[in-house]
């Protein structure tokens, strides 16, 4: 109980991946000679919603102990479907939505029943499931992607309310609601519970997989808003367009802290992960920098926060 009670004590504010944050926001401004706008940090703020929501559902996953490598191939299928289904008329925007909704808490709850019920490794189920979709796409399309977005639908992604983008206000909205779920609700506790030890769990009297499950659902949901919004940016149906996603959520989650070993982690570090993968990459645009050197600088980003985050793990056991 005690080694349970001390794993749980990561769920406090993340304070040092918000000071790497601003500290790489300044490095960006630095290197770009001050000609950055406030205008233009808003439009990376609004190109990272996707990010921004998928990454609060791998959050989600890890928290349980687990992992969901499908999320990417589950925001292409959003994009297929709904792209198909709305064929760029507002009347059906509604049936797009639902349609394609549904279709991730099947996706979730698949890949929850099979890894607790069958006792499987996240890694291998969602990575099957991940092929699995991609298979069913390429049926569903014939390789040949057809449809397009309304443009009625396209103002989540392009609209702004003010001065503010209304897919970073949509992204700002769930963050907080699911940070409150977290940190206020007994559900929140028992997502904590669940990945800090199944075990405990069990023992505490309430149904852990039933925890595992409603996780890898919300996980699956959330790639479903984040595939419809990345929709409504891109405008047409796209084969493949959600696959980096899955990597990148994965990065943004780690870096703002959270555990592959489960109930550690918070979405208020999520958050500024997400913001420094996406700055980085703007920034290395901008200087001209070839994609190796992106994926290097990002690698080395990620191994040097996960690098920190085990040994502040190692330091409090």
């Amino acid at each position: 109980m005690k080694k349970f009670r001390e794993k749980t004590r990561y769920s406090n504010f993340p304070y040092g991946v918000y000071l790497l944050f601003v500290v790489i926001v300044l490095v960006f401004l630095l290197s770009t000679n001050g000609t950055v706008s406030p205008s233009h940090l808003l439009n990376i703020a609004r190109s990272a919603a996707p990010l921004g929501i998928v990454a609060m559902g791998q959050t989600l996953a890890l928290l349980v102990g687990g992992l969901d490598l499908s999320v990417g191939a589950t925001m292409s299928m959003v994009n297929l479907v709904c792209a198909s289904i709305m064929r760029g008329s507002s009347e059906n925007i509604f049936q797009g939505v639902v349609v394609s909704l549904a279709l991730c808490v099947a996706i979730g709850l698949v890949n929850g029943i099979i890894i607790t019920k069958f006792k499987m490794q996240p890694f291998l189920v969602t990575m099957a499931m991940s092929i699995i979709i991609e298979g069913g796409y390429y049926v569903y399309t014939q390789g040949i992607p057809s449809g397009n977005i309304p443009d009625s639908f396209r103002y989540i992604a392009e609209g702004w309310i003010g001065v503010f983008p209304v897919a970073f206000l949509i992204w700002i909205v769930l963050w907080f609601v699911l940070s409150v779920v977290l940190r206020r609700t007994v559900y929140g506790q028992k997502l904590y519970f669940t990945g800090a030890s199944n075990l405990v769990a069990k023992m505490s009297g309430y149904h852990a997989d039933r925890i595992v499950i409603s996780a890898y659902v919300l996980t699956s949901v959330l790639a479903g808003v984040a595939g419809l919004m990345l929709s409504a940016y891109v405008g047409v149906a796209s084969m493949g367009v959600g696959t980096e996603y899955t990597l990148n959520s994965i990065a943004s989650a780690v870096i703002g802290g959270t555990a592959f070993v489960g109930g550690i982690g918070t979405l208020e570090g999520t958050f500024p992960g997400v913001m420094i993968i996406v700055i980085l990459q703007s920034l290395m645009t901008i200087l001209g920098i070839s994609n190796a050197g992106q994926y290097l600088s990002q690698g080395v980003v990620i191994a040097v926060m996960v690098a920190i985050n085990q040994m502040q793990l190692k330091k409090n056991r």
